[in-house]
C-alpha cells in the first residue's frame, strides 16, 4: 500500500471524520489517527506528505507532535497544518515558533478545507509570517513630530542607575529609599545611548524615552548574563515596539542557551511577560572576550567574570572617560586564592572613571557567603582604590533582605575605610534614578 498524503490527528471522531472524507472526496489518500500518543509512531511508518493536527487532545498535544516532528531530520520535511478551536494569537506564534506550516482556525469553512490544503501542499502558500502583533500604544515619535534632542552638551556623559538591585526568594512589602528593581544601569551622551543589562529597572528607563523626555534612534543594549534579575524587563522595555528604534542587543552566549535563544524566549514564548511581537529593527551580537569599536571612538571591552554561569564584566571607553560595569563578580582579596583573577581584573578595569561593582554584603555577612559568586564590602573599596584606581566606586548588588539602616551603615563604613585607608575615591550605594555626570572630550 502506497504511503498516504495526508495523516489526520484528531480525537474528536467528528471533526476527524469530516476532514478525512472532505480530503479523501478531493483525491488523497488519508490515514486517520484519534490517538495522539499514536501518532508519531504511524508519522514514522506512514510518512506522509502532510500532517493535520488539533492542539488540544489527551495524551500528547498538537504542539507537542510539532516540535516532535520539525526536530526530527528525517520527518522535518514533512508539512503541518495545525487545526485548532485555541485560536488566541500567542497560539498561533507557538505554532509557528513549533514549525507549523499554516494555522486554521476551528471550525473552519468546510467549502475550503481541502483547496486550502492543496495550497500548502503545493507550496503555493508561502511559510506565514508570525502573526501581527495584538495592538499597541500609538509610537514613541509620530511622523509629524519632532524628536526631543539631548539635553547634554558635546562632551558630556550621564550615567544614571534604574536598578541595582538583585530579585529575592520572597518579594518584600516594604519599600526602600534605594529602590528594589533590579540591574540596569543607562550611560548616556549627545548622540548615544548604552543600556547596560535589562533587569527590571529597564522598564522605567523605556517609559521615560516613551514620555520623549530621552531619544535615541540608536540604543545599545548589553547583557552581563542571563540570571533572570538581569533579564526580566528586556520584554517590556517600550522602544522595541516602535519601528523608530534599532536595537542592538550585545552578550556572551552560555553553554546552557545561547543570546538568540534568550531573544526569543523573551519576544517570542508564551511563557515571557510580553504578549507582543517587537517592532523595531533588533540586532544580536554574541560576543567573546576581547575588544570591540561599536563605532569611532567608542570601544566596548569585555571580560569574563568570577561568577556562576558565563558573565561578562564590561569597561566603556567614549570621550576620554572609562566606565566599568562590573555587577556580578567575586573579588577575593586573597594573595593565594584566584589572585590571577584579581590580577587580571585590576589590570582590565584600570583607570576608571566610575568603577561599578558587586559589593551584596556587608564584611560581616561575606564571611558566611564568601566563595559563591558576590564580593564583599571592604574588598571592594580596597580594590576599587588600589587596582582600579577608580574616581568613584558604585556599590552594586546590595542584600535583597538589607533594609535601608544596614545599607546605610555600608556606605557610611564604605566612606569611612576610604578616608581611614587615604584613598582619593568617593563611595557610592546608588538609590534608583541616581545619575552622575562626566565631562568628557567633545
Amino acid at each position: 500500500m502506497a504511503n498516504p498524503d495526508i495523516i489526520i490527528v484528531d480525537d474528536d471522531p467528528m471533526v476527524g471524520e469530516l476532514s478525512r472524507d472532505l480530503l479523501t472526496d478531493a483525491g488523497y489518500t488519508v490515514t486517520l489517527v484519534q490517538d495522539s500518543m499514536q501518532a508519531i509512531p504511524v508519522i514514522k511508518a506512514e510518512m506522509p506528505r502532510l500532517i493535520v493536527t488539533d492542539i488540544m487532545m489527551p495524551g500528547i498535544t498538537g504542539m507537542d507532535i510539532c516540535k516532535a516532528v520539525k526536530s526530527d531530520a528525517a520527518l522535518k520535511h514533512i508539512k503541518i497544518i495545525v487545526v485548532s478551536g485555541k485560536s488566541y494569537e500567542v497560539e498561533k506564534q507557538r505554532a509557528f515558533q513549533f514549525g507549523a506550516d499554516f494555522f486554521l482556525q476551528k471550525p473552519y469553512n468546510v467549502d475550503t478545507f481541502s483547496s486550502t490544503v492543496k495550497s500548502i501542499l503545493d507550496g503555493s502558500v508561502a511559510n506565514p509570517a508570525p502573526p501581527p502583533a495584538a495592538p499597541v500604544a500609538p509610537a514613541i515619535i509620530h511622523e509629524d513630530e519632532t524628536p526631543q534632542m539631548s539635553d547634554l552638551a558635546p562632551g558630556q556623559i550621564r550615567v544614571t542607575v534604574w536598578g541595582s538591585r538583585g530579585l529575592p526568594a520572597l518579594m518584600p512589602n516594604s519599600a526602600s529609599r534605594y529602590g528594589r528593581q533590579t540591574s540596569c544601569l543607562s550611560v548616556e551622551t549627545k548622540d548615544h545611548l548604552f543600556v547596560f543589562d535589562a533587569g527590571t529597572g529597564i522598564v522605567e528607563l523605556g517609559k521615560e524615552i516613551a514620555a520623549k523626555k530621552r531619544y535615541y534612534k540608536d540604543i545599545w543594549v548589553v547583557l552581563t548574563h542571563f540570571h533572570l534579575d538581569h533579564i526580566l524587563g528586556l520584554g517590556s522595555f517600550a522602544p522595541i515596539y516602535d519601528p523608530n528604534f534599532s536595537i542592538h542587543l550585545i552578550g556572551s552566549n552560555d553553554p546552557e542557551k545561547t543570546l538568540k535563544e534568550v531573544a526569543q524566549s523573551t519576544f517570542y514564548s508564551s511563557f515571557s511577560l510580553t504578549k507582543q511581537a517587537p517592532k523595531a529593527k533588533i540586532d544580536i551580537y554574541e560576543i567573546l572576550e576581547d575588544n570591540y569599536e561599536l563605532f569611532p571612538g567608542v570601544k566596548l571591552s569585555a571580560m569574563y567574570a568570577n561568577h556562576p554561569t558565563s558573565t561578562m564584566i564590561y569597561v566603556l571607553d567614549l570621550l576620554g572617560k572609562r566606565i566599568t560595569y562590573s555587577p556580578d563578580s567575586e573579588i577575593w582579596g586573597d594573595a593565594t586564592a584566584f589572585q590571577d583573577y584579581d590580577e587580571k581584573l585590576g589590570g582590565f578595569v584600570r583607570g576608571s572613571d566610575i568603577f561599578i561593582h558587586d559589593a551584596a554584603y556587608n564584611d560581616k555577612d561575606y564571611e558566611t557567603f564568601k566563595k559563591q559568586g558576590h564580593s564583599g564590602l571592604s574588598i571592594v573599596v580596597d580594590f576599587a582604590a588600589e587596582k582600579a584606581q577608580a574616581r568613584d566606586l558604585v556599590l552594586w548588588h546590595a542584600n535583597t533582605d538589607y533594609a535601608d539602616e544596614q545599607l546605610d551603615q555600608m556606605l557610611a563604613d564604605a566612606k569611612a575605610r576610604a578616608q581611614a585607608k587615604g584613598y582619593q575615591l568617593e563611595c557610592h550605594l546608588p538609590q534608583e534614578r541616581q545619575t552622575f555626570l562626566l565631562q568628557g572630550h567633545p
